[in-house]
């Protein structure tokens, strides 16, 4: 972990009116796509409400690194869906496996007369975005100045190198549970070292392959518990992608790279990435007018009796 702690403390350390707008422009020009946090959890909401998720009947389970910087998009969900189910270790690896997804399935609300459970499942890796606009750091509370975000990917990139390079390195053992996360996390990205090294910014393309090797990891765990752990009915929405950390006064974000909707054996019925993607990225002023749209169109519909139309001897409506 030396090299990911090797540049602590360095560059602005205070955010002003200038640094919050610089991030926000840099975040969105490296990683298009992205939306807020807070963007994200509406968006989710909104769209998976008319497909029978809402509070009631959806349990929220997460995957993301145990960086503190890392909360706030939990945050966020849980203010749409309640207390989360938390299986993610180091990087964002789903390190709870079967044995935690399959209890978090056992977790969702019981199906009633009008509704079946559900559960949302978003993970993902994360990487951070200091005051001066660098990939790969942020400004924590109480430092002065930016440190390494993610740590962990950095230093297993930094093992990566090392072993590609050939240079000599201490690998902890992996049956040592005090370091076991680590070391995975160092083996996975070996699969990605000649993508990751040759990359024009290895920072910016670190989150993207493990993003897809906890892909991998999600699907070899959702094969095993489906469908035995799920009763049919249930709705399963699966949401993967990468975080963005920003310094405190600026919005968090997230890149959605796979969001889909599954049956209780794991077969996609609907692919919902694009309708995310454009949700989040709405015109705040929209978003206003469409929820008055709403509202108003509720409250005209509030005393309205139907009437039946009888004609020809036929009653309609």
């Amino acid at each position: 972990m030396n090299e990911a702690f090797a540049h602590e403390d360095e560059g602005t350390a205070y955010s002003s009116a200038t640094s919050v707008a610089f991030i926000m422009a840099r975040a969105k020009e490296t990683f298009p796509g992205v939306v807020t946090a807070h963007s994200l959890a509406r968006s989710l909401e909104s769209i998976l409400k008319p497909r029978g998720f809402d509070s009631d009947n959806t349990l929220l389970a997460t995957s993301f690194d145990v960086d503190e910087v890392c909360r706030d998009l939990e945050d966020e969900l849980r203010q749409k869906y309640g207390q989360n189910f938390s299986f993610g270790g180091l990087a964002g690896f789903p390190f709870g496996g079967t044995t935690a997804l399959g209890a978090c399935l056992h977790h969702m609300p019981h199906p009633t007369d009008d509704k079946h459970g559900a559960i949302l499942i978003v993970y993902g890796p994360h990487v951070g975005i200091d005051h001066d606009g660098v990939i790969g750091k942020v400004n924590r509370r109480g430092h002065h100045g930016s440190g390494a975000c993610p740590s962990t990917a950095i230093a297993a990139m930094a093992y990566v190198k090392a072993v590609k390079e050939g240079r000599e390195i201490h690998s902890p053992d992996p049956s040592d549970p005090i370091d076991a996360q680590q070391v995975f996390v160092d083996s996975a990205l070996m699969e990605y070292s000649d993508r990751l090294l040759s990359a024009a910014d290895p920072m910016v393309e670190l989150p993207h392959c493990l993003l897809e090797s906890q892909g991998k990891l999600m699907k070899r765990i959702m094969d095993k518990c489906l469908p035995k752990d799920v009763p049919p009915g249930t709705n399963i929405a699966l949401l993967g992608g990468i975080q963005v950390n920003t310094p405190e006064g600026t919005p968090e974000y997230f890149l959605p790279k796979n969001f889909t909707l599954l049956d209780n054996t794991g077969e996609v019925k609907e692919d919902l990435l694009d309708t995310l993607i454009k949700e989040g990225n709405k015109d705040v002023k929209q978003i206003i007018k469409e929820m008055k749209m709403a509202k108003k169109t509720e409250e005209m519909m509030e005393g309205v009796v139907e009437v039946p139309i009888v004609e020809d001897g036929h009653t309609y409506g």
